[in-house]
């Protein structure tokens, strides 16, 4: 049976290179990509997405991933976050740390999914009838299954330090319906971050959000990921968005164009 993958490491790094001894080396590249397909059917209609993409993600990089509606950045995450799967046939590699996702056991995909990545959507995804520390406190009984009745009290206490640290102390109890959009996706950020994942991948995460609110969002983002040594993926349809990141990746109609830094 295939291992699952690794816990994250806890050293933090700004994914730039370092000094050893002296002499210089890459940082850890955590999560790659080499030749992505991914083609959907539609009734009998094929429509394919990705054209063979290549991507890296350095241990504590921020990347952004700029593309416009339809270009594939977003079927590009989720390949990433292994929620989707690539071409069965000649569809592409997908590694973290060095394991190829494509081999692992659907056991060990959850575990990949569930403890490792955090993921950060556009649309908030939040359940309704559960209260702000009920919605993050979800994502641990996921991970733990019936073991989170072991771990209740610790999780609790944890869900209640996290949304303090995202500014939402005063929030535990209210209900979706109760928080403005600024706040909705301050809840998804510590629903993300309860598992202490070291990957945070996010589609689009200001885009529902004013300029202003989509700014402190951004700024809680990068702090987050200084704090907690994170190696994040930021999809954006938007310029402004992507120059807070490390390095930009352009993708035009399923294809890289450039990978740069800005």
């Amino acid at each position: 049976m295939t291992a699952p993958a690794q816990e994250p490491h806890t050293t933090p790094s700004t994914g730039t290179h370092q000094q050893v001894g002296g002499a210089a080396h890459a940082p850890e590249t955590v999560l790659s990509a080499s030749g992505l397909r991914k083609t959907y059917l539609l009734g009998r209609v094929k429509v394919p997405v990705l054209h063979g993409v290549d991507f890296s993600l350095s241990r504590g990089e921020f990347v952004a991933v700029l593309g416009s509606s339809g270009s594939g950045k977003s079927t590009l995450l989720h390949l990433l976050g292994g929620l989707d799967s690539p071409d069965t046939h000649n569809g592409g590699t997908i590694s973290y740390r060095g394991k190829n996702l494509r081999s692992l056991s659907s056991h060990a995909l959850d575990r990949y999914r569930a403890r490792e990545a955090g993921f950060v959507f556009q649309f908030y995804h939040l359940l309704p009838e559960l209260t702000v520390l009920q919605n993050v406190a979800v994502a641990a009984m996921v991970r733990w299954g019936l073991g989170y009745y072991r771990e209740k009290s610790r999780v609790r206490s944890q869900t209640r330090a996290l949304l303090e640290e995202v500014g939402l102390g005063h929030r535990l109890e209210h209900l979706p319906s109760e928080l403005s959009g600024g706040e909705r996706q301050r809840v998804a950020i510590a629903r993300s971050l309860i598992n202490n994942p070291s990957l945070l991948l996010a589609d689009e995460p200001t885009g529902n959000l004013d300029r202003a609110t989509g700014d402190t969002i951004l700024d809680m983002l990068c702090r987050l990921r200084a704090a907690r040594a994170l190696s994040m993926v930021v999809v954006t349809h938007d310029p402004h968005t992507a120059a807070r990141a490390d390095r930009v990746v352009r993708l035009v109609d399923g294809r890289v164009t450039d990978a740069q830094p800005l």
